[in-house]
């Protein structure tokens, strides 16, 4: 097999994982209240954050994540970005 044609199969795979890739991937909207702590027990309490609100560039929607200081947290959902801002599901 020539280079040209191995380097073209290369591609074309890479191509279609990539598609794969971003046709499964999707975007969590929803915006959390973290608890955080000192332990993985969480028995040292150290305090709270909360996600910043909506953002959108376009059509495209997202969370302003807050930086959680510690890997040790407990995070409760607050409300969900869309295309009109934050909202609450009915079923919260």
């Amino acid at each position: 097999m020539k280079i040209r044609v191995k380097a073209m199969l290369v591609g074309a795979a890479l191509v279609a994982a990539a598609g794969v890739t971003s046709a499964v991937a999707q975007t969590d909207l929803t915006a959390y209240h973290y608890v955080y702590y000192a332990d993985a027990a969480k028995t040292e309490y150290l305090g709270e954050i909360s996600d910043r609100g909506c953002g959108r560039s376009g059509s495209y929607s997202y969370v302003l994540r807050a930086n959680v200081p510690s890997p040790y947290f407990d995070a409760t959902p607050i409300y969900v970005c869309g295309g009109n801002g934050p909202t609450l599901p009915e079923n919260w």
